[in-house]
């Protein structure tokens, strides 16, 4: 016989994973609640407001809008592991503003562009709505839709220096333009 509590103290999550590298971070004010779907980590998401009147975020909808980082605190508990978080809708998070230069975080949520077989510093990325993974180019020759993003990085670290947790690969990323 089968219990809730077996069930979700032996399921592992698959979730995106990842960490912030800048020494400080600029965040919206009393961050957002997330609102309609659940959303990984580490993920791009746009602004807005509730009826209530209070700030809400969701899956970014369109390259060319403004985008930030969700990259709420995760609160270890029983042996959990980070790919077992994830932002349920109702959630209050830390919501990131991007600094050009400035802010730096790794990633899990990446895929490599056709021609791409190793991750290098200088490559470029930009955020895909529809995968909801960066996708990683070479700065020579961008994904198609690289050029009508409005928020781009540059890749900061190479496929020496990866990391990984819980199993999963961790791209460093670098806003250059937002």
């Amino acid at each position: 016989m089968a219990t809730r509590q077996y069930k979700a103290l032996t399921e592992r999550g698959n979730h995106e994973v990842g960490n912030l590298n800048s020494w400080k971070i600029k965040t919206v004010a009393n961050g957002a609640i997330v609102d309609a779907t659940p959303i990984d980590n580490f993920l791009l998401v746009e602004l807005d407001f509730n009826a209530d009147g209070e700030r809400i975020c969701r899956h970014l909808s369109s390259p060319t809008k403004k985008a930030y980082l969700i990259a709420a605190v995760e609160r270890r508990y029983l042996g959990e592991e980070l790919v077992d978080f994830y932002n349920e809708v109702g959630d209050a998070v830390r919501i990131v503003v991007f600094e050009e230069g400035y802010t730096r975080f790794d990633t899990s949520a990446f895929t490599l562009n056709s021609g791409v077989t190793v991750i290098k510093n200088g490559q470029v990325a930009h955020f895909d709505i529809d995968t909801k993974k960066y996708i990683i180019s070479e700065a020579s020759t961008p994904h198609a839709d690289y050029t009508t993003a409005r928020t781009k990085f540059i890749v900061v670290s190479d496929e020496d220096n990866l990391e990984y947790t819980n199993g999963k690969a961790l791209v460093k990323l670098e806003v250059q333009e937002a």
